[in-house]
């Protein structure tokens, strides 16, 4: 049950269940009456139907990507840029050496 609930989630990036991703149709439980009155799906209609889900959440990913990236970027300062020959302080709290004294370490 747990399963088959996770695979009929929509999900917000996709907005799509991964079970209809996967295989191009909707889970169900039970019995239901198929949708087409035939009963038969083309190949061509399945492989149209499948290559559409899969451009739709291709691009609410790449929308999420973007909602997400603005977000953080919000609150993001620009790195700051170094050159050769510029002094800078090095914590060297995790820097193991074999010098029996920290203070004789600086070579």
């Amino acid at each position: 049950m747990v399963e088959f609930q996770h695979n009929n989630h929509v999900y917000s990036a996709t907005q799509q269940p991964p079970f209809l991703l996967d295989t191009g149709r909707l889970s169900h439980m039970g019995f239901k009456p198929r949708q087409n009155p035939s009963g038969l799906e083309t190949v061509n209609e399945f492989t149209e139907r499948m290559r559409m889900a899969i451009e739709e959440a291709k691009s609410t990913i790449r929308k999420a990507q973007d909602n997400m990236k603005r977000y953080y970027d919000r609150r993001r300062t620009p790195a700051l840029v170094f050159k050769p020959g510029d002094k800078v302080f090095l914590n060297a709290s995790d820097i193991q050496t074999t010098c029996p004294s920290q203070k004789l370490s600086h070579r």
